[in-house]
């Protein structure tokens, strides 16, 4: 691995700002000595992501994603707010969308949604043998169901379950067998 990293960002601007993410505009100069303008999306903090299991089954939300025209199947996720912590964002995020509460929340994972045009991180949490202590929010959430393995394996090769935020952290709970 170089010492040295080959692409080194000259300047910065904020291009566009929204509530939710700002698109900069980014002066790289790259590894072979050219200078090129990029485009990026930056979001102020993490989204996290919330694998809710009992053993190996998995609870998932049904929602409908107007951006994509889609139904599907999902992790209880959202975004943290300035005054929380990504646990407290996923403990939240779980009660609101699925009506469930955990006594104990861990780290489970962290990657990123597309990192080649954005700097958004998902901080993804398990929560072992949560309890349903509430109705969940239906504005948000169409439908809140546990899924067996068989179940989970079936919904992503149907393409059931589309975001990455959600099929990166089931494929590696299902890899290994739980949280671990």
């Amino acid at each position: 691995m170089p010492a040295h990293k080959p692409w080194r960002v000259l300047s910065s601007s904020v291009a566009h700002e929204t509530p939710f993410f700002s698109v900069l505009r980014e002066d790289v100069l790259v590894s072979d000595g050219t200078r090129r303008d990029y485009y990026t999306l930056s979001f102020p903090g993490p989204a996290v992501g919330i694998i809710a299991h009992r053993g190996t089954d998995i609870l998932l939300i049904r929602q409908y994603r107007f951006i994509v025209d889609q139904f599907v199947w999902a992790i209880p996720s959202g975004g943290a707010s300035e005054a929380e912590t990504s646990i407290d964002a996923a403990r939240r995020e779980l009660e609101e969308e699925t009506g469930y509460r955990a006594a104990r929340i861990e780290p489970f994972m962290t990657c990123f949604a597309s990192y080649g045009c954005s700097n958004q991180r998902f901080e993804i949490f398990a929560a072992e043998e949560p309890v349903q202590t509430s109705a969940y929010d239906s504005t948000e959430v169409l439908e809140v169901r546990w899924f067996e393995r068989r179940e989970l394996l079936e919904l992503v090769r149907r393409n059931a379950i589309v975001d990455n935020l959600s099929l990166s952290p089931i494929l590696l709970f299902l890899l290994q067998g739980g949280p671990r």
